[in-house]
């Protein structure tokens, strides 16, 4: 599972292909929400804000 920044996105898919050989589901941060979880404040590549949800 990945949060990106736009700039990070395909980075992250890249990366996620690469470990668990299929595509990503990617979603909007903004759209989604978890009881049990709280998206974190900054990109995992960088110091920006994440956009997108990668799992």
């Amino acid at each position: 599972m990945y949060v990106t920044c736009i700039e990070h996105l395909d980075r992250a898919v890249d990366e996620f292909v690469e470990v668990y050989e299929s595509p990503p589901d990617i979603y909007f941060l903004e759209k989604v929400t978890f009881t049990d979880w709280i998206s974190p404040h900054t990109c995992d590549f960088c110091d920006h804000t994440p956009k997108y949800l990668i799992v």
